[in-house]
């Protein structure tokens, strides 16, 4: 993670290291976790959040060498998505066995837990200023959009794959397709759907009235939503 003028990296050795990017020096290390770091969220004033492979959270400052607080999280799956939204002071994370949870950073108390996916949620994110909707993707390749404040899915996207672009075009940056997206049931179910055409969702981003995803294909894909 990158915050002028320095970028924040997770260690396998458990360590957060920061690095200074003008002098292209490691300025500090801080110890956060007895276990590899897998991802990394910051927040307001130099606040690092940092997940680990043994499903464990903690939370320290740039300036500190070492954690100042742990938040509680009954999956020990390990964490492989962080988000915080400054505008709520909630921290949002996502498991490798599905499961998402939130906390208040200031009472340091869990707000939810519940299991939004049924395997690996890789990314997790939201429109900024926005404190209502929650969007993450996974391995299983379907977008699902969660209320902030409960953890319940509103909703569950998945392309069709399967059948033949709307559109097709070939341009300087290469092909360029346009394809219908499915509403799931609303339990979520992709029963029905060929896992081989869904490819994962590895990291994605929330815009206004739509979101981008990459996959672990060749494609990124826009997902663009009516009123």
């Amino acid at each position: 993670r990158y915050m002028d003028p320095e970028a924040v990296v997770g260690c396998e050795d458990g360590t957060v290291r920061v690095c200074d990017m003008y002098s292209r020096s490691c300025s500090r290390i801080i110890r956060m976790h007895s276990c590899p770091v897998t991802c990394i969220a910051l927040g307001e004033d130099q606040l690092i959040v940092s997940g680990s492979s043994f499903g464990t959270v903690t939370i320290s400052g740039v300036s500190s060498d070492q954690k100042v607080a742990a938040l509680k999280f009954t999956d020990r799956t390990g964490i492989k998505s962080l988000c915080y939204n400054p505008s709520s002071q909630l921290v949002f994370a996502g498991s490798t066995s599905g499961y998402a949870a939130c906390w208040d950073l200031r009472n340091m108390r869990s707000v939810w837990e519940t299991r939004v996916s049924p395997n690996v949620l890789y990314s997790m994110q939201y429109l900024q200023n926005d404190t209502s909707a929650l969007a993450a993707g996974g391995i299983d390749g379907v977008l699902r959009i969660v209320d902030q404040n409960n953890g319940e899915v509103l909703a569950s996207y998945a392309m069709h794959e399967g059948k033949a672009a709307l559109t097709s075009a070939v341009s300087l940056y290469g092909l360029i397709e346009r394809k219908k997206v499915k509403r799931l049931a609303q339990d979520g179910s992709v029963a029905g759907s060929l896992v081989t055409a869904r490819p994962s969702i590895k990291c994605l981003a929330v815009g206004m009235k739509k979101v981008v995803t990459v996959h672990n294909d060749t494609y990124i894909r826009m997902w663009k939503f009516e009123e």
